[in-house]
C-alpha cells in the first residue's frame, strides 16, 4: 500500500539569487544622523557602528542616538553575530532594541531551515544568503568586493526582523559622488524601493569601493514622507583578519 501523504511542506520562501562573497575587515564607524519628520521637523544625532570581521565569525552592532549637551540618548541598537562562510555573512542571532520597548530577538536556525522571533510565534523558512537588518549593507558590501558584476539587476536578499521575513529588492542607481566629512567618496548607490503590500518604506544604502565597498551612507524614506539619513564621519579600520 502506499505510504500516508505526510502534511504539505511550507511554501518555500522566494529563493533568492546566490552570489561570491567577500566580507570587508573589520572597522569602526562614526556617524551623522539628520532625521526629518513627517511634520517638518528635524533633529540631529549621531550614531556608531563597529564591525568585526574574525574570519569565520563576525559581530556587528550599531546605535543610533540623539546628541544632547552632555548625553546621548540611544534611541536604537541593533546587533548582529554569526559566522561568515563562502555564502557571505550568515546570521545566527539579531537583537533590536528601541528606546522605551523590550528587546526583540531573531533567531536564524541554518539546521532547521527556519527564522523564528522573541516577539511571535510564527517562523519564516531560512534560505541561503538571509540577513538581518543590520547585516545587509555589509553583505552588500562582501557581494560587491567579489564581483563588482552581481550588483546589476535585481539584488534580492531574504531579511529576518522583528516579526518576519521578507525579501529585500535591491537595485544599482549608479555612480554617485557623496560630500561627506571624509571629503567627496565615489560611491555605488544601491535602492530597495518601497513594495506594495509588504513594506512601505524606502531603503537607499551608498557602498564605497575604494574603502572596502564599506556602507557609507544609509537612508530610509517613510512612507509618511519621514526621512532619516546616517552619513559617515569617520572610518576606523582594524584589519585583524589579515583579508
Amino acid at each position: 500500500a502506499p505510504a500516508p501523504a505526510s502534511a504539505p511542506p511550507p511554501p518555500a520562501a522566494e529563493q533568492a539569487r546566490h552570489y561570491k562573497t567577500n566580507a570587508p575587515a573589520s572597522a569602526r564607524f562614526d556617524l551623522h544622523v539628520d532625521r526629518r519628520d513627517a511634520d517638518g521637523t528635524r533633529w540631529q544625532g549621531v550614531a556608531a557602528m563597529a564591525w568585526d570581521n574574525r574570519g569565520a565569525t563576525y559581530q556587528l552592532k550599531l546605535e543610533v542616538g540623539l546628541s544632547m549637551l552632555i548625553t546621548r540618548i540611544n534611541l536604537l541598537v541593533l546587533t548582529s553575530e554569526g559566522v561568515i562562510d563562502g555564502t557571505g555573512i550568515v546570521p545566527v542571532t539579531a537583537t533590536e532594541k528601541r528606546k522605551g520597548r523590550a528587546q526583540t530577538a531573531t533567531h536564524f536556525n541554518r539546521d532547521a531551515k527556519a527564522i523564528t522571533f522573541s516577539a511571535t510565534t510564527a517562523t519564516a523558512p531560512w534560505q541561503e544568503g538571509a540577513q538581518d537588518k543590520a547585516s545587509v549593507p555589509f553583505q552588500l558590501a562582501a557581494i560587491g568586493r567579489a564581483d563588482v558584476n552581481q550588483l546589476v539587476g535585481n539584488i534580492d536578499i531574504l531579511v529576518g526582523e522583528e516579526k518576519e521575513a521578507t525579501v529585500f529588492r535591491f537595485q544599482l542607481v549608479g555612480e554617485e559622488e557623496l560630500d561627506t566629512q571624509m571629503g567627496r567618496l565615489v560611491t555605488w548607490h544601491l535602492r530597495r524601493p518601497p513594495k506594495p503590500g509588504t513594506y512601505s518604506s524606502q531603503l537607499d544604502i551608498w557602498l564605497a569601493p575604494s574603502m572596502q565597498w564599506y556602507p557609507v551612507q544609509i537612508r530610509n524614506t517613510e512612507a509618511s514622507g519621514a526621512l532619516t539619513t546616517q552619513t559617515v564621519t569617520k572610518i576606523s579600520v582594524n584589519d585583524a583578519t589579515g583579508k
